[in-house]
């Protein structure tokens, strides 16, 4: 079942021609979350990434205090437009990738696809829990902070595997229209 539905997806999504749509998707929505970053988040309150590796109470705490309401009602904000941002990313990601290894064999083209696939579903989940935790600061939780910076960390060891793996594809298609 899960094969089935990874390799529908794949069918649906990696393709070149979604590249400018997943591309243009990407690059709008990362402008619009700089943008309102930029705009409603105060000085002096550290950004979603410290926010995403705080790993422990205290930390999250700490940053809890330096925003303050202002900032935190930032952070929400920005959380919520991380989704959409999630969306893009992992679609363009997909996209990219995925039409990168068409030429491989299927199973191993629908492991190296669903990367940034797993990768969005950590950042998901990873949103979810600290929402949780900015929505109620007065009951932060060790646990749900921990598996939150968890979750951020391995998503972005996912992206970064990600990002090797189209400069690697990109590499090959280069070197290989250059031979023909």
């Amino acid at each position: 079942m899960l094969y089935k539905t990874l390799n529908f997806i794949y069918e649906m999504i990696a393709v070149k021609q979604y590249l400018i749509f997943s591309a243009s998707f990407f690059a709008l929505s990362a402008m619009v979350l700089l943008m309102t970053d930029s705009l409603v988040r105060p000085p002096g309150c550290p950004g979603v990434i410290p926010l995403e590796f705080a790993f422990t109470k205290s930390v999250f705490s700490d940053i809890v205090a330096r925003c303050g309401a202002e900032g935190m009602r930032a952070h929400i904000i920005l959380e919520w437009i991380d989704y959409i941002f999630i969306f893009a990313y992992t679609g363009f990601l997909m996209n990219l990738l995925g039409s990168l290894v068409r030429g491989l064999e299927r199973k191993r083209a629908l492991i190296l696809f669903s990367l940034p696939l797993i990768a969005g579903l950590l950042d998901l989940i990873e949103n979810t829990l600290i929402l949780n935790q900015l929505s109620n600061p007065e009951t932060l939780s060790e646990t749900v902070i921990l598996a939150a910076s968890t979750a951020a960390f391995v998503k972005f060891v996912l992206i970064g595997l990600t990002l090797i793996l189209i400069l690697h594809y990109l590499y090959k298609a280069a070197a290989k229209k250059a031979h023909a």
